[in-house]
């Protein structure tokens, strides 16, 4: 089944990028490659480093918060090595899990480590969906597009999730009354008898607890040191910032500068939509995410994607290099994807 839906992801990744292909003028595309300006391009390369090293940064952080300490050195190259496993080997080993696995091994805490790398995504995740709902509302004829529209929706609706999931805690999930709705739902779905729907409902109510056991993890490290909070903030602050500097060179690298203040309001929803699961590594739906929502504040969508396949060829670029580290690292005994660390 996994192999199956892997070849879908493919399929879709072709289609996407056909489509884009097919839309565009591609003697334009060639054009803008053509004519990079070597040195914008040199400093968006070096840029994704300074990105690599604000993501390790909170991670590093968010071991210290547990009482852990491991050079950041080490922690930054083990960065690289996630991006290998995530790119590269997108059906075996996640690359959160590898940088887990990783942690927990050099400080004995496998639980720890894991908590550190899902804090990191989530509060990324959160920080990523506030500025959808907020940040379209500085620049009102963005908001009114219907696509932006529905991506604020969208957001707030995942905010308002997580929301209840937080408030409602372990102990409104043991309440009579969600034990009760959540056997109605098992019902409407089919999930009470034997078969397909059941296997999915167990595999889902699986996550769904280890979310809960992880959030619950985070939240006990940010009750015991509420200074922690404006600091993994300001961090998560620093890496999206980091990404509209990222979108910004890559422009500049083929001849034109974006109006940052519009790029920032929109980016967040273009962000939203490249992340859905629907294509092998994002590809093809990241690239036109961007050619649309950024079309949407002026910029030439051949030139869009020009900077898309150039933010795609640095991903590839970092994954190249974790695989060039993980050379030095002793990777026996990693799980797969499917196979979290224990702890």
């Amino acid at each position: 089944m996994k192999r199956g839906m892997l070849w879908v992801k493919v399929a879709a990744s072709v289609l996407f990028i056909g489509l884009l292909l097919f839309s565009l003028d591609v003697r334009e595309l060639a054009a803008r490659a053509k004519n990079v300006d070597v040195s914008y391009l040199a400093a968006s390369l070096l840029f994704s480093f300074l990105m690599v090293a604000a993501s390790t940064w909170k991670w590093w952080y968010l071991m210290r918060l547990q009482g852990f300490s491991i050079p950041f050195t080490r922690m930054f190259r083990w960065y690289f090595i996630g991006y290998f496993y995530s790119n590269f080997l997108p059906s075996n080993v996640g690359g959160d899990v590898a940088r887990a696995w990783l942690a927990g091994r050099q400080v004995h805490a496998p639980g720890a480590a894991l908590v550190a790398v899902f804090a990191e995504r989530f509060t990324g995740l959160v920080f990523l969906l506030l500025m959808a709902v907020t940040l379209p509302f500085l620049a009102p004829p963005l908001w009114r597009h219907p696509a932006v529209a529905v991506g604020i929706v969208a957001g707030a609706c995942g905010l308002a999730g997580i929301a209840l999931a937080w408030l409602g805690g372990k102990a409104g999930m043991r309440s009579a009354v969600f034990g009760r709705a959540v056997e109605k739902i098992r019902g409407w779905v089919r999930a009470d008898r034997p078969g397909r729907p059941r296997r999915l409902w167990e595999k889902a109510c699986e996550k769904c607890g280890r979310f809960s056991t992880r959030a619950g993890d985070l939240w006990e490290i940010i009750r015991r040191r509420p200074a922690a909070f404006a600091s993994v903030a300001g961090l998560t602050a620093l890496f999206y910032g980091l990404v509209i500097g990222n979108v910004a060179l890559g422009y500049r690298a083929f001849g034109a500068w974006p109006d940052l203040s519009a790029l920032a309001c929109v980016l967040p929803v273009a962000l939203m939509v490249a992340m859905l699961p629907v294509t092998l590594g994002n590809l093809g739906i990241a690239e036109g995410s961007y050619v649309f929502y950024f079309g949407l504040i002026g910029m030439g969508r051949e030139l869009t994607l020009a900077m898309g396949l150039l933010l795609r060829m640095k991903i590839i670029i970092l994954g190249v290099i974790g695989m060039l580290v993980q050379a030095g690292e002793h990777m026996e005994g990693l799980p797969r994807r499917d196979e979290p660390p224990e702890g």
